[in-house]
């Protein structure tokens, strides 16, 4: 079978499973999957949900959205990532155009123009996704400098070259970025998507370098080079945090503190950059050289290129030529890169990331997303039985994945008896990420400010409250009360989704049931009580009685969140 015909099959099987646990449309759940893969592909940030669609003559679409800032000082800018879903619910697997993409762009600019005009935003209804993301374009308009439009389809992206140039939105610049099928499946079955950087091709030509590796060791080589500001700046311009080394990226991701002094050598002493700056530390997994006609060595182009030091370096070279209009042709980076055999990479990259960071704000802990803690969770999920349903035939058990693409590998290679056999036993509905337990914990909790600052932000929060415990700390009794408190939140989620008061003004889905639970578990404990998490893995659900009162609870919560004069 060709495999994008069998990844899509595939991702339509998720989306029913989904569908059948959280009772959403076939294009939210698809929204939701590739929202998240976008995210700790580093695509995007984290994105909130909003469908907004006019499928009449003038229309657009828009799924979803994002701002991410950069800050400085004295003054900050801001990203707006828009996101398309090119979603077909067929049978059949179907190809994306230079056309489709032309389409969505062009909705986007018809938005865009819309909302930034008065007249449009008094047409709404301020409950309305629509009304909302006009309302924040409209505020945050003078600081945004570029709008990056990224489409999620479940087709193939049939074109020879996948990248686009930059269009104009009037003041503002247009990127487009494209997670088709293909992505999609590299995403969550390798965890993330190595960004290939070809100087020849995209960026103006090789680089000059130096070889520095070690004699007699064939496993790792290492170069010393400079890197033009412009081209640097241009490359995150691009990849953006796909270039982050992944843990250094989930430090970053929400708000980059752009440095002052950085800013100030480019403007004042741009000469001066490579002597004042420490340069950036760099991964990858291969690198091309050519030599040119004068008999130089040059890097044509480097893959799986990853920065692990110097994040703020290349973010804050970005925001002086996007925001400050710097010139920063006179500026040079230094740049020491480490080319890593591709079967050692997972083991040598995070320990020079955590070196590297050692004196940097970036702490250990930020650095410990496969810690021995995380580790441990892993190993005590399968030990632990799960209690069988009360009506069901087979027992089942919970699946926690510490690195993305662990429960769609149990899958892979096995014969269609095995699968099913495995998707009896590991029923996509008992899977729990590592960013979901994150959310199940903070929301029980009371910090439904953290679940709602998006996945990565807060799973970024828990690990820090994980390093504080001890490896005997995550034992079976624990693991089974945090699987309890996943029940809870994805009944609550799913009752909400189908009660007759939220399909008549839906919205805003998620607050509500994170409040809603924050709610429900602190109002226990403020009565000296506490929600009987044991009872719920006993019974693998909530009881009947109790999940129509929290329910109602939620309703009341919506009400307060959906309120357009709330404090």
């Amino acid at each position: 079978m060709d495999n994008n015909k069998k990844d899509f099959e595939e991702l339509a099987q998720e989306i029913k499973a989904g569908i059948a646990s959280t009772g959403d449309m076939p294009v939210t759940e698809f929204f939701n999957l590739y929202a998240e893969a976008a995210a700790e592909n580093g695509d995007t940030p984290d994105l909130t949900y909003c469908p907004i669609l006019k499928d009449s003559a003038g229309g657009y679409r828009v799924d979803g959205y994002a701002f991410d800032v950069q800050e400085s000082s004295d003054s900050a800018i801001s990203e707006l990532y828009l996101a398309v879903c090119e979603y077909h619910d067929d049978s059949e697997q179907f190809s994306i155009t230079k056309k489709n993409i032309e389409k969505a762009v062009e909705g986007i600019r018809r938005f865009v123009t819309k909302a930034t005009t008065s007249d449009f935003i008094f047409d709404l209804e301020e409950s309305s996704p629509a009304f909302q993301l006009a309302i924040l374009l409209k505020e945050h308009l003078v600081k945004i400098k570029r709008i990056r439009l990224v489409v999620f389809t479940n087709g193939v992206l049939s074109l020879r070259k996948k990248s686009f140039p930059d269009e104009k939105v009037g003041e503002l610049l247009l990127s487009v970025n494209v997670i088709d099928i293909e992505r999609y499946s590299k995403i969550t079955s390798q965890g993330n998507e190595p960004v290939e950087v070809n100087f020849v091709e995209d960026f103006g030509g090789g680089i000059k370098n130096l070889a520095a590796s070690p004699s007699g060791i064939n496993s790792y080589k290492s170069y010393l080079f400079a890197l033009p500001g412009n081209v640097l700046a241009e490359v995150f311009a691009r990849y953006k945090n796909r270039l982050l080394e992944k843990n250094v990226r989930t430090y970053l991701q929400a708000v980059t503190k752009v440095n002052k002094g950085i800013l100030k050598t480019i403007e004042k002493e741009p000469h001066m950059f490579f002597a004042y700056n420490n340069g950036i530390t760099a991964t990858a997994s291969g690198i091309a050289l050519y030599e040119s006609e004068d008999g130089e060595t040059l890097i044509e182009k480097i893959d799986d290129f990853q920065i692990v030091n110097g994040g703020q370096t290349t973010a804050s070279l970005n925001y002086a030529r996007d925001a400050k209009s710097l010139d920063l042709s006179n500026v040079f980076v230094q740049v020491k890169l480490a080319v890593v055999e591709s079967d050692t990479i997972a083991d040598v990259v995070p320990k020079i990331s955590e070196y590297a960071n050692t004196q940097n704000k970036v702490s250990t802990a930020d650095l410990q997303a496969n810690s021995e803690i995380q580790i441990q969770i892993e190993r005590v999920s399968k030990q632990v039985q799960t209690p069988q349903r009360a009506g069901e035939l087979h027992s089942s058990r919970w699946f926690y994945e510490r690195a993305r693409g662990q429960f769609k590998s149990l899958f892979s290679y096995k014969t269609a008896a095995e699968r099913k056999k495995l998707q009896t036993l590991y029923p996509r509905s008992q899977l729990i990420s590592k960013t979901d337990l994150a959310k199940y914990e903070f929301a029980f909790d009371a910090r439904p400010h953290h679940v709602s600052e998006g996945a990565q932000k807060c799973f970024s929060r828990f690990v820090q409250v994980l390093n504080k415990y001890s490896v005997k700390d995550i034992n079976d009794q624990w693991f089974r009360r945090a699987v309890a408190k996943a029940i809870l939140f994805n009944e609550v989620d799913k009752a909400v989704n189908g009660a007759t008061w939220y399909q008549e003004d839906r919205g805003y889905k998620a607050p509500i049931v994170a409040y809603t639970v924050s709610a429900v578990a602190d109002g226990f404990r403020s009565q000296g009580l506490q929600i009987d998490l044991d009872r719920i893995w006993k019974e693998q659900s909530l009881d009947s009685n109790f999940l129509n009162w929290v329910v109602n609870v939620a309703q009341n919560v919506a009400k307060i969140l959906k309120s357009p004069h709330r404090k």
